[in-house]
């Protein structure tokens, strides 16, 4: 994935002249990626890019070369703030996003990032001030990894290109990965390295004089008490509000453009704006998975709708052979194996397109693991509780925490304590609401969707520009005052998609095999479902009772059948067993009731992952 590299102090003992490449090559090593590279004395600053958006070289400098800056990704909007910098007097060579941002903190020094609507991650250097800064957007989409060794901050992109310092503790934080095989992601700011911290969306961080110093520039606050709105009102101020985000993400028109296409609700509506703003033959449909599911059926009938030009690539069983080290690597094994098959075919889809859009974060900013009896304002305990539970029905517990004295080893438990709950229970209250509701999706946006979620998008970084309108700083705020009745089984979303786009609402979505209004073709399924569970009342066994789902991957069957020799080979393996963080006999035990029908797999892909990550980077078995 394309990001920043830097350091500020002295160089390790020996890399002086190399140090800042290394890292850069760490982050990204292959052709493809541009590098820009810079060094001062006690400074360097590196930017490892498609050169997509803001080609030009970096870093930028003011007019009188005192601060300069690297950067990746996307501001929105710059042409007001730079129009606003020209008539106080500021020069623009490129009058591209870092230019925007580095004349932007010349004026308003470390408010600049307040208002500011993107994604993104910078680093800018005061040489007057002898002072480092590094910021990143509202959402943390653009991860910055950092630490403090030998008398110098590191800072990249990537954990693994901080390993280039031959300095930096290689010690395990063990909370760190019970949270992984809990949550299928790490909480807060934790990464599989101790010594190595993450900077939290929304954060500017000061470096000067060897110390460091965090503070949060945006908070994310759902409304106490919410507002009385009108409910037609809502709908039309949605539509407004997703079409500017889409078309101001669009504002390069000269840059080739697909989406990420499946049969849901989230990129739908993406792709249905995306047409309007763009012609709909310039818009590609890229679906994935295997033939026959779902997602392809629902998604060409968009397409075909919509007119965007649709293409299917087929989601091999035994992808991640071939893959599995690369989303390791790209993730700093801070991600499921599972939940990277954005991966296995976004070689094919670059070949397309520069740029991808993605329905990220749709569903948790729109009524995600919503529930009724949730919809009330209770004791915290209570909540905590209720919000749990939630969470399993939800499928977000990979291991349950009461399964831990079973999985760890007893040293291993040791260290962990009962951090993991406690961050959890953080996790929740840090919403500051008592609304169980509101607590849900606080957690998944400040949590699963920095620490997990984003992950694919990293995975579709690696080959193209991701732009995902969902986090468009006006739509989030219009989401945090949506009243929870409005989220509910996302109701408002449902009916918006229905007033503007019907033909699409009429199309069935992937989580029900049914159409977003009433319609005839929704009134002959639901019709036909009561059929055939009467059917199977009077004895007609062979007429499935259920709707069946054909989902886009199977790693159950897979794990089983193609990948069975692959996983067996890892897990099974004296040095993963020997790592002494699992009890080997519940490992072994694990794999054995997979192998005979028993559903293990977000658990199995965890420990993939972990060992995966272990190998490559502490191992230093880099077969990348």
């Amino acid at each position: 994935m394309p990001g920043i590299v830097g350091y500020v102090g002295s160089f390790p003992e020996g890399l002086s002249s190399v140090f800042l490449e290394k890292m850069a090559h760490a982050l990204e090593p292959e052709s493809r990626f541009k590098l820009d590279l810079y060094q001062g004395e006690t400074i360097g600053l590196g930017r490892v890019t498609l050169g997509i958006a803001n080609p030009e070289s970096q870093p930028i400098w003011n007019e009188d070369e005192t601060i300069c800056l690297v950067m990746e990704g996307e501001i929105y909007d710059v042409k007001s703030i730079s129009q606003s910098l020209i008539q106080n007097g500021h020069h623009f060579h490129y009058n591209n996003d870092a230019e925007v941002l580095l004349h932007l903190y010349e004026e308003q020094r470390e408010n600049f990032a307040i208002k500011l609507n993107g994604a993104f991650v910078a680093a800018i250097w005061d040489s007057q001030e002898k002072k480092l800064v590094l910021v990143n957007d509202r959402l943390g989409l653009y991860p910055l990894y950092y630490a403090q060794v030998g008398g110098r901050l590191i800072f990249s992109s990537g954990v693994r290109a901080l390993l280039v310092d031959p300095s930096l503790p290689r010690m395990t934080d063990s909370v760190a990965i019970a949270e992984l095989l809990t949550f299928d992601h790490v909480l807060y700011d934790r990464t599989l390295l101790e010594a190595v911290r993450l900077l939290p969306p929304a954060s500017m961080a000061a470096f000067a004089d060897g110390h460091m110093r965090i503070r949060r520039y945006w908070n994310l606050r759902y409304a106490d008490p919410y507002p009385v709105q009108d409910e037609h009102e809502l709908l039309e101020e949605f539509l407004s509000l997703l079409h500017q985000a889409v078309a101001r993400r669009a504002r390069h028109q000269d840059l080739s453009t697909g989406i990420l296409l499946s049969g849901g609700l989230d990129s739908r509506f993406i792709t249905a704006f995306l047409c309007q703003v763009l012609s709909p033959q310039e818009v590609h449909g890229f679906t994935w998975g295997i033939p026959g599911c779902d997602d392809l059926r629902f998604a060409r009938e968009v397409s075909a709708i919509t007119g965007a030009r649709h293409h299917f690539f087929e989601l091999k069983p035994d992808w991640l052979l071939e893959k599995a080290n690369e989303a390791v690597r790209i993730t700093d094994g801070l991600s499921n194996l599972t939940n990277l098959h954005a991966l296995a075919t976004i070689e094919a889809e670059a070949r397309y397109v520069q740029v991808l859009y993605k329905g990220f974060m749709g569903d948790a900013l729109m009524g995600f693991g919503q529930r009724r009896h949730l919809w009330t304002s209770c004791d915290d305990s209570v909540a905590i509780h209720v919000v749990l539970q939630v969470f399993h029905e939800l499928g977000l517990i990979v291991v349950d925490p009461g399964d831990h004295e079973a999985l760890f080893t007893q040293s291993f438990l040791r260290k962990v304590g009962g951090a993991v709950l406690e961050n959890f229970i953080s996790g929740l209250r840090d919403s500051g609401s008592s609304l169980p509701n509101d607590q849900v999706n606080y957690f998944y946006l400040t949590q699963r969707v920095p620490r997990m979620t984003v992950k694919g998008v990293e995975a579709v970084r690696s080959r193209t520009m991701a732009r995902l309108p969902y986090t468009d700083n006006d739509l989030v705020e219009f989401a945090l005052r949506l009243p929870p009745g409005m989220r509910l089984e996302r109701w408002l979303m449902k009916n918006a998609l229905a007033e503007a786009f019907p033909k699409l609402a009429q199309i069935p979505v992937t989580e029900t095999g049914l159409p977003l209004m009433i319609c005839a073709r929704d009134v002959l399924e639901r019709a036909n479902r009561v059929i055939r569970w009467h059917a199977s009342l009077v004895g007609l066994k062979w007429i499935p009772q259920h709707w069946q789902r054909h989902p886009y991957g199977d790693y159950k069957l897979w794990f089983r059948t193609v990948l069975r020799d692959w996983l067996e080979g890892i897990l099974m393996s004296k040095r993963a067993l020997e790592r002494d963080y699992f009890d080997p006999e519940y490992v072994k035990r694990l794999a054995s009731e997979h192998m005979s029908g028993a559903d293990h797999t977000g658990t199995l892909g965890a420990l993939l992952s972990i060992e995966l990550w272990h190998r490559i980077f502490l191992d230093d078995e880099r077969e990348i």
